[in-house]
């Protein structure tokens, strides 16, 4: 780094600033999510409780997976009630200190921005080192801040893996400066965020005994450490706690056969299946995706990505199809040899331009940088989440959240409690929190119908509600806009006074915001207005998002209707659909609606896709047959402004996401 004496070029000062800018809307913005109830229990609750009970003496606990309806074997689990049965995240513990200043979700979401955002220094230092030139190092700074994969990490909760985009940017730099303290620091810290980060540490000591042999007791040091502490998280520290011979997400890898033993050996048997997943269309654009950042320069320096292949292979041949995404926390490890291979690749590229004295070394680093900005820069605005995208709108707060936060208030911070995910990290300082609709020894109960009922579907969440307040064991003493506190011991349903005020969730007031539409189904019912809200997540081929429509009765309905959303291609294909459960029907169901007033019926969160058409279908029990629908027609469909609203049969073209 920089001696006292020496001065700040402009160079660096306006890195410095690109940090600052990006690491405060960053931090802001994820916080802003969280605020909007767009944080989850998975990761943002477990990890604040975790980080919060490790503060108060009890290290790693945490209490979110018991008896929760999620996607793991926790009947198989030796114990479900500590982090290290399911991740060897040991960083968690010098994090939680971090909770001396301010104990809470918003601590671990500042704090992640700020440290990835930093991995643009060492960058910025690394390129004008090596390619001696600050406008490349400004350029590496930018394209590192530009990455979607990382605007991912930041703006999907907490993990600690996601702080390896700076670290290990951290460590190249430091090694390349013969720092070597601050080298092992920065590895270390590292390892301990995630157990499979020790074998991409293994294998830069494995690159560096092969390729800087002046460095073979560092190399040597490297390949040690990593294989070691691979050896005592993967076969001490996580059997220990869970009694399970290997990780549980081992087997997302399980694609071609019930285990990822019988996947393999399918693939070495038809080697096609690997070539045909390879190509498929969201895996070409993941990993067009990444060399993007960098503008292709990347390709120039393939072998400075080796080391990390195991962790890209995880996330190419999984399941789970946000790790090939760019979005979430999966790619955050990647992004440093991104960065660095793209550095090494631009070396390597202005030696081929400028052999033979064709050309000044400086212009053609000039010229690159300048079209790997450009590259990275369109790759942000087709992928990233930040003011220069397109229908880019930070989350909403809105009086229903502060709403939630009155009832929230008025629970005892040493009760325990279940809550439903998106409620989970607003209430997860306390050493017993559960997922809903696991109750366990709960004392409270506190859900939201206008917020997701993940990992349930609305009806279930529907009908668990019910069971509590019949079993007698719960009563309700807060309801208000869709929110429901249940307390242990207490009697009561819902009375006249506390359903209206519940029901305000679905009725919309004199102040709605909305934009207004008029459209026809028969006689019953006429569609008056809709809206939409994108979440600012990174997602390559899908945008999760929001629709919410407004409906009035024409007249006194005496049948259940029920809606149903499509969405579709510019050529009319039908790509995604949702016709499932709606929380406000479901509580206020069409009978009961009083003619004229005007009802918000939204759905959950969907994975829309982009650039798609929202079409509405309206349905009705057919008579005499049981499970059948039959649809209405919509008639006399126009905008305000005149425009013919598109219909196609029962399907009504509402808006487009575009």
């Amino acid at each position: 780094m920089l001696a006292p004496t020496q001065r700040v070029s402009r160079a660096t000062l306006l890195v410095l600033l690109l940090i600052a800018i990006w690491a405060g809307f960053y931090g802001w913005l994820a916080v802003r999510r969280h605020q909007a109830h767009q944080s989850a229990a998975m990761d943002l609750g477990y990890t604040d409780q975790v980080v919060w009970n490790t503060l108060h003496g009890r290290p790693f606990e945490f209490s979110t997976y018991e008896n929760a309806p999620i996607d793991l074997p926790l009947e198989t689990f030796k114990r479900t009630d500590i982090l290290l049965a399911y991740h060897a995240e040991l960083l968690l513990a010098p994090i939680s200190l971090s909770y001396l200043l301010h104990p809470g979700p918003e601590t671990l979401l500042i704090l992640q921005a700020v440290v990835i955002g930093l991995g643009a220094l060492p960058a910025y230092w690394l390129a004008r080192r090596r390619l001696h030139s600050e406008l490349a190092g400004v350029a590496f700074a930018a394209v590192y801040l530009l990455a979607p994969a990382l605007q991912g990490a930041v703006l999907s909760d907490f993990h600690a893996v996601a702080l390896t985009a700076s670290l290990l940017l951290w460590a190249f730099f430091f090694f390349d400066t013969n720092r070597w303290a601050a080298y092992f620091a920065c590895i270390l810290a590292a390892m301990l965020t995630k157990e499979d980060i020790p074998v991409v540490i293994a294998l830069m000591g494995l690159g560096i005994l092969i390729a800087r042999r002046q460095s073979r007791t560092v190399g040597l040091a490297t390949l040690a450490l990593g294989v070691g502490w691979f050896v005592v998280a993967n076969r001490v520290i996580l059997p220990t706690f869970s009694g399970l011979g290997r990780s549980p997400f081992f087997e997302r890898l399980a694609l071609w056969g019930p285990t990822p033993e019988a996947s393999l050996r399918a693939a070495l048997q038809n080697p096609m299946l690997v070539v045909r997943w390879v190509f498929k269309p969201e895996i070409v654009t993941y990993l067009g995706g990444l060399l993007c950042s960098t503008g292709f320069m990347s390709i120039f320096g393939l072998p400075f990505l080796l080391p990390v292949a195991p962790v890209l292979g995880i996330n190419v041949f999984s399941a789970w199809n946000w790790t090939y995404s760019e979005g979430a926390h999966y790619s955050a490890s990647v992004m440093p040899f991104i960065i660095l291979s793209g550095i090494v690749g631009m070396g390597w590229l202005t030696g081929r331009l400028t052999r033979g004295d064709r050309a000044r070394p400086s212009a053609v680093v000039g010229m690159l940088s300048g079209a790997m900005l450009a590259i990275a820069l369109i790759h942000h605005i087709l992928v990233g989440v930040s003011p220069v995208v397109p229908d880019f709108a930070p989350p909403r707060v809105t009086e229903h959240q502060r709403i939630g936060q009155e009832i929230m208030a008025r629970i005892p911070p040493d009760a325990s409690l279940s809550a439903q995910s998106d409620l989970y990290p607003h209430l997860s300082d306390r050493r017993k929190a559960y997922l809903f609709p696991a109750v366990n020894d709960a004392d409270y109960v506190l859900v939201d119908m206008a917020g997701s009922a993940y990992p349930l579907a609305a009806d279930e969440q529907f009908w668990e509600i019910q069971a509590l307040l019949e079993s007698g064991e719960f009563g309700v003493t807060a309801a208000k806009d869709g929110y429901l506190l249940l307390q242990r011991g207490v009697e009561g349903y819902l009375d006249s006074a506390q359903l209206g005020e519940f029901l305000s969730f679905v009725r919309a007031g004199s102040d709605a915001q909305y934009t207004p539409i008029r459209a026809r189904f028969g006689d019953a019912l006429e569609l008056v207005g809709y809206d939409y809200a994108i979440r600012p997540v990174v997602h390559a081929t899908e945008r999760p998002a929001t629709v919410a429509t407004y409906w009035r009765a024409l007249r006194p309905l005496s049948e259940d209707y029920g809606f149903q959303f499509h969405f579709t291609r510019s050529d009319g294909a039908i790509v995604n659909e949702y016709d499932g459960p709606l929380a406000a029907t479901l509580w206020y169901p069409t009978p009961a609606w009083k003619e004229g007033e005007i009802i918000r019926i939204e759905t959950p969160v969907l994975s829309v896709g982009r650039f798609h058409d929202v079409l509405v279908t309206v349905t009705r029990s057919a008579d005499g047959e049981i499970g059948a629908t039959e649809h209405l027609i919509p008639i006399a469909a126009a905008s305000p402004d005149g425009p013919e609203v598109v219909g196609d049969g029962t399907l009504l073209k509402v808006f487009s996401f575009r």
